[in-house]
């Protein structure tokens, strides 16, 4: 019944981050340094890593790769945890933290990257803007 949706939690939190630290952005901009490269990969590593490992378990078909029963995390902890955590994509599994701390850190890394970026190069497109009609203004 319905309309089906396409649902990505990680294409969620990763623009979800990017409008909140577009809101968070403007009051702290004059305090933050533009964010260094390597800060940005390290930033993106992680989502690189996830969803990485994401694609190649799904040659295994969906829903039968190592990253479905997270078989090898629940080994890496002795299994100390609730046995919904390793497996599956619900809310509160392994897979889904994951793409929520991966998704919002590379939001942060984009906006930390870019925007700085972005704002040099509008400021510089507004005065020559404003040097061209007020050169045009003085010619009348």
């Amino acid at each position: 019944m319905g309309w089906k949706v396409a649902w990505c939690e990680r294409t969620i939190w990763m623009y979800g981050s990017i409008w909140v630290c577009t809101l968070v952005y403007k009051p702290v901009r004059k305090r933050l340094p533009t964010l260094p490269m390597w800060v940005f990969a390290l930033l993106i590593l992680p989502i690189v890593i996830d969803g990485g490992t994401h694609f190649i378990s799904d040659f295994a078909g969906i829903g039968n790769g190592f990253r479905d029963s997270n078989a090898w995390l629940a080994a890496l902890t002795g299994n100390v945890l609730p046995a919904t955590f390793y497996a599956g994509d619900s809310l509160g599994s392994f897979n889904s933290w994951a793409r929520l701390i991966t998704g919002v850190l590379s939001g942060i890394g984009l906006v930390g990257l870019t925007f700085p970026h972005l704002e040099n190069t509008f400021a510089d497109v507004a005065r020559e803007i404003e040097a061209k009609f007020y050169r045009a203004r003085l010619e009348l």
